[in-house]
């Protein structure tokens, strides 16, 4: 196996030579970086006006965020919530996560029972005309797709927000789909 050579050769293969990198190097230095300055003149400073303004975007982290954006005319709005101390994860990040993820699955049950309905079971027991027993189940069965999310957001220091939008042409797809 040859050894490896790292000198530097032209695009036609010659080797390039020292004097001639030389002569580039000295033609291409006065050029500059392109920042539109006039050679030999010092970098401008920003001026005063824009300094304001970007000292106010840094300050805005402790501001309330915006609301959310509102649903189009129409669309079914979803939203679920759920906590964080409830979650399996082993790490405090790990159950932020899976608290999203179950807010999102409760918006996609609630608009799962607004596109589908929902079933309702009871079961009631009377005995010398006094309540025994109460049994109330109620179950959902259908099809998500294309639910936009239109928020997540935290609700104090141990729950998030969900909330997911259905445009009408959507429902009206799920509907057909679902006959």
């Amino acid at each position: 196996m040859p050894p490896l050579s790292f000198s530097r050769r032209t695009a036609a293969g010659a080797p390039l030579r020292p004097a001639f990198a030389a002569l580039m190097l000295a033609a291409l230095l006065p050029m500059g970086c392109g920042t539109g300055n006039a050679p030999g003149a010092a970098v401008q400073p920003t001026p005063a006006a824009v300094q304001p303004e970007a000292a106010t975007l840094s300050d805005d982290r402790g501001a309330p965020p915006p609301p959310p954006p509102l649903p189009e005319p129409g669309a079914l709005v979803g939203r679920g919530f759920a906590q964080v101390a409830g979650q399996p994860g082993e790490t405090l990040n790990e159950k932020r996560l899976l608290a999203i993820r179950a807010a999102r699955l409760d918006a996609m049950r609630d608009l799962t029972e607004q596109v589908h309905g929902i079933r309702i079971s009871s079961n009631s027991l009377l005995r010398d005309a006094a309540m025994q027993s109460d049994y109330v189940a109620a179950q959902v069965q259908g099809t998500m797709r294309g639910a936009r999310t239109v928020s997540i957001e935290p609700r104090g220091d141990d729950g998030y927000a969900v909330q997911l939008e259905l445009s009408q042409a959507l429902v009206a797809q799920i509907a057909r789909a679902a006959r």
